[in-house]
């Protein structure tokens, strides 16, 4: 069982990389929204963006479905990996959400009341 939980610490450190990855590609989307390039740039990567969210999606979901089959097989919490997982997974969500208000309101502006 300590290959599994070998493979749950590698596993969590390339999630921090996807994330890490993920977060570069989220800063180029914003400097892109200010200057002027072009629009197949923009939507490659966005496509990246896409592809990498869900990786990190998908990876975190895997991450903690095996820490949870590691704890019932062998009654011992493995809860780093479980709870890094969650933040990443929330940092995640957090980005793509800011991101997403701030791309709203450079294409449409910012109005009260609908």
């Amino acid at each position: 069982m300590l290959a599994f939980r070998r493979i749950l610490a590698f596993s969590s450190r390339v999630h921090s990389y996807l994330l890490a990855l993920y977060l570069f590609f989220a800063l180029l989307f914003v400097l892109f929204l200010y200057f002027p390039v072009s629009e197949v740039l923009i939507t490659s990567i966005t496509g990246c963006q896409m592809v990498l969210g869900w990786t990190i999606f998908l990876e975190g979901f895997w991450i903690i479905l095996a820490s949870i089959y590691q704890f019932f097989y062998t009654h011992v919490a493995f809860v780093a990996p479980l709870v890094l997982t969650v933040l990443r997974m929330a940092a995640y969500f957090c980005i793509s959400i800011v991101i997403d208000m701030l791309n709203t309101v450079i294409l449409h502006g910012f109005s009260f009341g609908g």
